[in-house]
């Protein structure tokens, strides 16, 4: 990079103040409450109707057609609140899903133990103690699959296989 701007003459640089002050923050907008038809909408999803279906429910749709029914369905479905609603619920549902899931492991897990402890048949017992190895903390059975990928070419490749199938072949 040169110094001089063709002329001859280095270039003028200025500083510029910044003011001193750091930008200011962009205030958070408070979130507003969603109006009644809007929660009856929000409901009839959670409920499982389609986003139409759920406007219908929650809007007097009388003077409307399937078409403006779908596009003003599709508009409240992708406002910010409502989405945010529908995202939290969803988010809700998968927590339940995943502590529900964690308390049924859980249960089963005693219960094995129990039985394997406990149970009077030796046949109870090794197959309760079987299923515990074979839980995903303990992975005791689990199978394990090694892959070696080797590059090589194919003449490299042809060479091998010919020699374990004559060592084969020698050992029949």
């Amino acid at each position: 990079m040169a110094d001089d701007n063709g002329d001859g003459e280095r270039p003028v640089l200025t500083v510029i103040e910044g003011g001193g002050e750091p930008p200011k923050k962009r205030k958070r907008r408070k979130r507003r409450a969603l109006t009644a038809k809007q929660e009856g909408f929000v409901r009839g999803l959670i409920k499982g109707l389609s986003q139409a279906d759920a406007y219908r429910a929650a809007y007097d749709t009388a003077n409307m057609g399937s078409h403006a029914i779908h596009c003003e369905a599709s508009l409240l479905a992708s406002h910010p609140e409502v989405a945010a609603r529908l995202l939290a619920h969803q988010t809700s549902v998968e927590r339940s899903e995943l502590s529900h899931a964690a308390t049924r492991r859980r249960w089963i897990v005693e219960r094995l133990t129990h039985e394997a402890t406990n149970s009077t048949s030796d046949a109870a017992r090794v197959r309760a103690l079987e299923l515990l190895g074979k839980d995903s903390a303990v992975k005791m059975w689990s199978e394990v699959v090694e892959e070696h990928i080797v590059d090589a070419s194919p003449d490299d490749v042809r060479r091998e296989l010919e020699a374990r199938l004559t060592a084969l072949l020698a050992d029949g």
